[in-house]
């Protein structure tokens, strides 16, 4: 895939952040280790997924290779997952760390050629073009999104409209 048709799809996928950091913002503090039940992720768990796979995507690209250990920084049950959600105590430190995790992915795409983007990456969960990394963050992000509306519903709130881009800064 070259570099012109990834930022083209792009930009609808920053639409779909700036819903993403309104859904975010219905949350309380105290909402923020809401589990609907043992062994499921919380809802920081979440968020710190969600973004982090982008940050660590991200960093795996610049390395050239995604390795467990750069992965497990965004997977909240592993050890290096736990570290990093230290800092994550409320809400607006979420949406930071959101903002800060989307545009480390944005800068990626921008500072790649389209001969970067179709070398091998490899990764824990098998060797893709490099361009595939942007579309797993996408499908990453609207997968574990669609929990997270679940997460507001059981908790009382009202999420935003899914495709409200126009109220949804990026």
């Amino acid at each position: 895939m070259k570099k012109q048709a990834l930022l083209g799809q792009y930009q609808y996928f920053k639409m779909v952040h700036g819903v993403t950091l309104r859904l975010i913002g219905t949350f309380e503090d105290k909402d923020l280790d809401y589990r609907p039940k043992p062994g499921m992720r919380s809802v920081r768990e979440l968020i710190m997924h969600i973004y982090g796979m982008m940050k660590t995507f991200s960093e795996g690209m610049k390395a050239g290779k995604l390795t467990a250990d750069i992965e497990n920084q965004a997977i909240p049950e592993t050890t290096e997952g736990k570290a990093g959600m230290e800092a994550l105590k409320t809400v607006a430190d979420l949406q930071a760390f959101a903002r800060n995790c989307f545009q480390t992915f944005n800068d990626t795409l921008e500072a790649s050629t389209d001969e970067q983007l179709v070398q091998p990456l490899e990764s824990p969960f098998g060797t893709f073009p490099t361009w595939q990394y942007f579309s797993f963050g996408y499908d990453e992000h609207w997968h574990h999104r669609g929990q997270l509306y679940v997460y507001a519903r059981l908790l009382g709130k009202e999420p935003p409209m899914l495709y409200d881009y126009e109220n949804s800064p990026a």
